[in-house]
């Protein structure tokens, strides 16, 4: 495994949060709203979590030099980025990833997305930048 290579796995601790947050949010509805609003609640939910979880994936990103990384996304359509780090935020249980364009979204990993000792390095380097 080169240094600055890191590979990154679909996140099973942020899908059950997720998950957990769709239960909390429909729970508490379901006394306040009435029942046709809140089925079409519970249809417009699980529509948008569907579209949120089609979003192409970063299956690899490896660093290039300081802050130029390419990215490679699970969907095989998509072309190698490359992108420009500006800021990396360490919040214990995931690090979100700011690039320096504004189009493209900033990139949030879990901790469960990388072995152990990728995830370190990743926070290191978090800590540094």
């Amino acid at each position: 495994m080169v240094n600055g290579v890191f590979e990154l796995q679909r996140s099973r601790f942020a899908i059950a949060l997720q998950l957990l947050i769709f239960i909390v949010i429909l729970s508490l509805t379901y006394s306040l709203l009435a029942l046709w609003i809140w089925l079409m609640c519970v249809c417009m939910m699980a529509v948008a979590w569907v579209l949120f979880l089609k979003r192409p994936q970063i299956k690899q990103f490896e660093y290039l030099d300081e802050q130029e990384c390419s990215f490679e996304f699970s969907d095989p359509t998509l072309a190698i980025q490359r992108r420009q780090i500006v800021k990396i935020l360490d919040h214990h249980a995931y690090i979100t990833l700011y690039f320096s364009k504004h189009k493209q979204q900033p990139c949030v990993i879990w901790w469960d997305q990388l072995s152990h000792s990728q995830w370190k390095k990743l926070k290191l380097r978090a800590k540094l930048a």
